[in-house]
């Protein structure tokens, strides 16, 4: 019965906290050599458990990945995603000269361009690299930087990721909340990061190609810059082979060119064919263990 499983449920939040207090120390206090050790060891067991992630990459990679001449390691993508998270949290404990050192820059002219304006920017990003890092990296131009993600079940370990994500003058905002506190930052010209590579609930999508197939894309965001003529700035953070880390700030999108009532498509339909292009370009980056096509339009098939 549904109610036996509300202790187990209750107990996993309670741990929760001590978990997320265990990997702050051990991402800052470890050697980063043991921290990459451990990172392999996680990837490996995590690839090789019959789990439904590994069954979602392995659909992804029949139906996606391989029909686009690409292939991705299961191993790679959990690596990646591990080092990231250690990064972040490590990265959020030194001063701004040690991070500057481990992020690089380029294209920032092309955001200084954008918020030249009065108008804030819409930062459109995707779950690449080690995406946790960029509004920090953006901040360190000088700019007010706010961020809009979704909040997680466990208040306390909620608290504790939320408050590194702010530590730096960073303003995190609730995704599932209305519009009103976007529109309040930007209005105080601060470049706004939006993740919309993911099948996300609580948010107003619509079905949009995305590696030639519809995938139910976040369309707010798009719909924003249209009718505030707001720029859109699109952005991303990869790994680079020195184990440094490069966030390429890419020429604004002018909403202008989108009116019309279905203009917000279009944008997003432009967006998402620069985020396939950063996939593409190293697919192992990208977390291909979300369900991105696993809502259909009517009449359509899913995967298999």
């Amino acid at each position: 019965m549904p109610h036996r499983r509300l202790p187990f449920r209750a107990l996993r939040h309670r741990l929760d906290a001590p978990a997320a207090d265990i990997l702050i120390l051990v991402s800052r206090t470890f050697p980063w050599a043991l921290l990459k050790l451990s990172a392999a060891a996680a990837s490996w067991a995590a690839a090789a458990v019959p789990s439904r992630a590994n069954r979602l990459i392995d659909r992804h990679r029949r139906n996606i990945l391989r029909p686009a001449g690409l292939d991705v390691s299961p191993c790679a993508i959990y690596r990646n995603m591990i080092l990231s998270l250690f990064e972040f949290i490590r990265l959020s404990g030194r001063s701004d000269d040690a991070f500057a050192k481990a992020v690089r820059t380029e294209g920032a002219e092309h955001l200084a361009g954008a918020l030249a304006g009065g108008r804030g920017a819409i930062c459109i990003t995707a779950h690449y690299g080690a995406w946790e890092l960029i509004p920090r990296a953006v901040a360190l131009l000088g700019h007010l930087t706010g961020v809009v993600g979704r909040r997680l079940s466990s208040g306390a370990a909620d608290e504790k990721l939320e408050r590194l994500r702010t530590m730096h003058g960073i303003v995190a905002l609730d995704r599932a909340a209305s519009a009103r506190p976007i529109l309040e930052l930007l209005r105080a010209n601060a470049a706004v990061g939006i993740l919309i590579d993911q099948d996300t609930t609580a948010v107003e999508s619509d079905f949009v190609d995305f590696f030639g197939i519809p995938a139910l894309t976040p369309v707010g965001p798009a719909r924003l810059a249209v009718r505030f003529g707001i720029p859109v700035v699109p952005l991303h953070i990869s790994r680079r082979k020195d184990g440094s880390h490069l966030l390429v700030i890419e020429e604004a999108l002018d909403p202008a060119g989108y009116a019309g009532a279905d203009g917000h498509l279009r944008l997003t339909a432009r967006l998402n064919g620069i985020i396939e292009g950063w996939i593409r370009s190293d697919p192992e980056q990208w977390i291909w263990f979300h369900e991105r096509w696993c809502r259909r339009p009517p009449g359509c098939p899913g995967l298999r």
